[in-house]
């Protein structure tokens, strides 16, 4: 497998998506605005997907092909949970991997160290999408999180984004230098 270049349905919309890619889609949680209608839609449609390619979900949980993981306090306990899980994907021949995460719902506070927290988390997740065959979509429910947590981590640090109905490139895609730093020095 070709990482990079070998491409998968996205899912959420009908766009392909290059392996080892790290997006981001915004959400928001009342349903009487109208890109929540069109987000609950594209969630919708995944499930549809995910349910033709998995109709007995328990199962496919018992086999380990879906694995739910829970937020973690820190970035690197959070890391390391999805690398594990990752590279036991792996050995059970997966060639593709799509990661889901959904940040925030206002219900509960963020882990460590805040928006800081989750920054260092985004980072490290595009780290890992380079060195495993996946692709990793972030959700970010905009009216519970922060605009700094929005710009910082949502925009920062997702080179892709799912915007209206199709997948674009984020012209904000701007991560911080140690980030850069790492990011080159993993290609």
């Amino acid at each position: 497998m070709n990482i990079l270049t070998d491409k998968i349905v996205l899912g959420i919309t009908e766009d392909e998506v290059a392996i080892g890619s790290h997006l981001i889609h915004f959400w928001r949680t009342n349903p009487s605005i109208a890109f929540c209608s069109a987000t609950m839609k594209r969630i919708m449609r995944f499930r549809r997907f995910s349910r033709k390619k998995y109709p007995d979900l328990d199962r496919v949980i018992r086999e380990g092909r879906l694995v739910i993981l829970r937020r973690e306090g820190s970035a690197s306990e959070t890391l390391a949970n999805i690398e594990a899980a990752f590279a036991a994907a792996v050995r059970k021949g997966a060639t593709a991997i799509r990661y889901l995460g959904n940040l925030g719902m206002g219900r509960a506070p963020l882990p460590g160290r805040g928006t800081d927290e989750v920054i260092e988390l985004e980072n490290g997740a595009t780290l890992l999408g380079r060195r495993y065959p996946c692709v990793i979509v972030c959700m970010y429910d905009v009216k519970t999180v922060s605009g700094r947590l929005l710009l910082n981590a949502g925009f920062g640090t997702h080179d892709l984004a799912v915007w209206g109905h199709a997948l674009t490139q984020n012209a904000y895609f701007a991560p911080h230098e140690e980030a850069k730093r790492k990011y080159r020095a993993a290609l």
